[in-house]
C-alpha cells in the first residue's frame, strides 16, 4: 500500500510540473485588435497563395514568409513581438477563441455578395 502512495505521488507529481506555467504578459504584447488584423492579413494571405499557385519559380513557403514579413511590417511589428503575444494569447482559450472568431467575422465582411449567398446556404443545410 505504501508503495503505491509512493507512486501515485510521483504521478501527480510529474503532472503537475507538465502543466503550463503562468506566462507573463510580454512587455511588447501586440493589442488584441491589433493581433486580429494581422492574423486575418495571414491567413488571407496563406488562402491566396494556396488559391492561386505560382508557375512554380518560388515554393509556397517561401511566398508565405515573404508575405508574413511584408505583412508584420505593415503592422509595425516583428515576428518576435508577434510570436511573443500569440503565445500570451494561447494561454488565454476564451480570449483566444473571441479573437478567433473576430478574425472569421473579419474575413466574412471580405467575402462578395455571391460568396455571402453561397456561405448563408450551406449554414442552412447544415
Amino acid at each position: 500500500m505504501r508503495y503505491l502512495n509512493i507512486v501515485y505521488f510521483f504521478c501527480l507529481i510529474s503532472i503537475l510540473s507538465c502543466a503550463p506555467k503562468n506566462f507573463d504578459e510580454p512587455d511588447n504584447l501586440i493589442k488584441k485588435s491589433e493581433m486580429i488584423d494581422i492574423i486575418t492579413d495571414l491567413y488571407i494571405s496563406q488562402q491566396g497563395i494556396q488559391m492561386f499557385p505560382t508557375d512554380g519559380k518560388e515554393d509556397q513557403s517561401t511566398l508565405l514568409a515573404k508575405d508574413a514579413v511584408d505583412i508584420m511590417k505593415k503592422h509595425n511589428t516583428n515576428f518576435s513581438q508577434f510570436s511573443e503575444s500569440y503565445k500570451y494569447y494561447s494561454l488565454k482559450p476564451e480570449l483566444l477563441r473571441d479573437m478567433l472568431d473576430q478574425v472569421k467575422k473579419n474575413l466574412e465582411e471580405k467575402l462578395s455578395k455571391e460568396e455571402k449567398e453561397r456561405l448563408k446556404n450551406q449554414k442552412n443545410i447544415k
